[in-house]
C-alpha cells in the first residue's frame, strides 16, 4: 500500500468504495477523473501528502530568514493554514530531499499544534530531476525571496562547476551576471576562477587583471 496519498488517489478511492453510484457508471467517472488530472501538466497538480519525517534538508540552501519573519511565517501557518506545498526531489533510499520550503518545513516540525493538525504529514510537489537540477531549482525558488549568504551561494557555484557547468551555464541557470559569478568564484579561491577556459576568454580586461593580481 502506498504510504503517500495524492488528491487524485483520494478521489479515486472515494469513488471506488461509494455505494451511491451504480457500478455501471462508476468506471466512467473514474476515467473522467483520471482524464481531468492528466489534463494538468504542471507539478502542482500532483500534490502528495508525505510524512514530515521522510523529508531531509538539503546541504546547499543559502537562503536565511530573520527571527521576526520566522515568527510571522509561523503565525500565518497557524492562522491561515498551509497555502503552499513544499518542493522535494524524487524519493530515494533516504527519503525526500527538500528543494524549496525549508523554513516552512522547519517550523512545522517544531510546532506541536501544526504537526498534530497535519497528522505529521506535509503537502509536497515532487520534481523528478537530477541532483544538480535540484540545486538550481533551490536557488531559483529562493533568489527573489531572501538574502543569500555569500559562503553558501559560493559553494553552490562550486558544486555546479564541479558538475561540469560553465560560467555561462551558471549565469543562465541562476539568473546571475558575469561579475556575480566571478566574485563567487573568487570567494572559493583563485585556483578555480577560470576553470572553464572558453567562457573566461569573453570576460573583460578587469576580470583578467583580477586573475593575474
Amino acid at each position: 500500500m502506498n504510504k503517500n496519498k495524492s488528491i487524485e488517489q483520494d478521489i479515486l478511492k472515494l469513488l471506488r468504495k461509494t455505494r451511491a453510484i451504480p457500478e455501471a457508471k462508476k468506471e466512467g467517472l473514474i476515467d473522467d477523473v483520471l482524464e481531468m488530472f492528466r489534463g494538468y501538466k504542471e507539478p502542482v497538480s500532483k500534490v502528495v501528502w508525505v510524512p514530515i519525517k521522510a523529508i531531509s534538508p538539503n546541504s546547499y540552501n543559502p537562503n536565511k530568514m530573520a527571527a521576526p519573519e520566522k515568527r510571522l511565517l509561523l503565525r500565518s501557518m497557524l492562522d491561515h493554514g498551509i497555502t503552499l506545498p513544499l518542493v522535494v526531489s524524487a524519493e530515494k533510499e533516504q527519503g525526500y530531499i527538500l528543494i524549496d520550503g525549508y523554513h516552512r518545513w522547519t517550523l512545522i516540525k517544531r510546532s506541536k499544534e501544526l504537526k498534530d493538525r497535519l497528522n505529521r504529514r506535509v503537502p509536497v510537489v515532487i520534481l523528478e530531476i537530477p541532483d544538480y537540477e535540484g540545486i538550481i531549482a533551490t536557488i531559483r525558488h529562493n533568489r527573489a525571496r531572501g538574502r543569500h549568504q555569500i559562503a553558501e551561494i559560493s559553494e553552490v557555484v562550486k558544486i555546479l562547476s564541479d558538475e561540469g557547468l560553465t560560467s555561462a551555464n551558471i549565469m543562465e541557470a541562476l539568473g546571475m551576471d558575469a561579475d556575480e559569478v566571478l566574485r563567487l568564484k573568487q570567494f572559493k579561491g583563485l585556483g578555480e576562477l577560470f576553470k572553464d577556459e572558453d567562457y573566461s576568454l569573453s570576460w573583460n580586461a578587469d576580470a583578467i587583471e583580477n586573475k593575474k593580481g
